[in-house]
């Protein structure tokens, strides 16, 4: 994959945003089968050669179009680490359940069970997301919010995987409420065994029993 720059040339840009677009709107109305350079090129007036020129092949394509209808998740690092993180997962949840990013990443979950590339390519995609949460939980782990030791990959799987299961598998509503619980039983029994505060009740966290 060939990521636009600031520097880029501006016509190779607009062929990058016109492709991008054109990819992502098969994918919209034909699913993973309607994605092919050819169709590409048929619909965008990009020729094959400049497509080829920006993307290794039609997995790239693919997870690029779907980064192009994403954006960044807000992390916070206020003193509240349930707040915090309960307004991550409420902002993925929103992506995930009204965005267009939703849509088009169910396409990539489908041809991830197909292609090892678009695979491993969505694997390095999922690892950027989750950068930002896992960074504010190393923060709490240094802060003794969270007990030493932490297992991140587990706990960070306890917070995102449900909603991710709940969009793409279960098909059952993603709720505020829903969110608020899950971070809350993922978060606050760790919280308890930290030498520090325990964690905040944040928003929709359950009231802390008295000490």
């Amino acid at each position: 994959m060939s990521p636009a720059t600031e520097h880029e040339d501006p016509r190779r840009a607009k062929s990058r945003a016109r492709v991008l677009a054109t990819a992502a709107d098969l994918l919209r109305e034909e699913g993973l089968a309607g994605l092919t350079i050819e169709a590409v090129a048929a619909r965008s007036g990009v020729a094959k050669t400049t497509i080829y020129r920006q993307f290794n092949d039609r997995e790239a394509l693919h997870v690029a179009a779907v980064e192009a209808v994403s954006c960044p998740v807000e992390m916070g690092a206020t003193d509240d680490l349930l707040a915090d993180v309960t307004a991550y997962c409420q902002g993925l949840a929103a992506k995930l359940r009204d965005g267009e990013f939703g849509g088009l990443l169910s396409t990539a979950v489908d041809g991830s069970e197909r292609s090892a590339s678009l695979s491993a390519a969505m694997r390095e995609v999922s690892a950027g997301r989750r950068r930002a949460l896992q960074q504010r939980l190393k923060a709490a782990i240094a802060a003794g919010e969270l007990p030493a030791g932490t297992d991140l990959e587990v706990l960070t799987s306890h917070l995102v995987g449900p909603i991710f299961y709940r969009r793409f598998f279960s098909r059952e509503p993603i709720t505020a409420a829903f969110v608020a619980r899950n971070v809350a039983v993922a978060l606050t029994p760790l919280a308890s065994r930290s030498p520090a505060r325990p964690v905040s009740r944040g928003s929709g966290g359950p009231p802390r029993s008295p000490r």
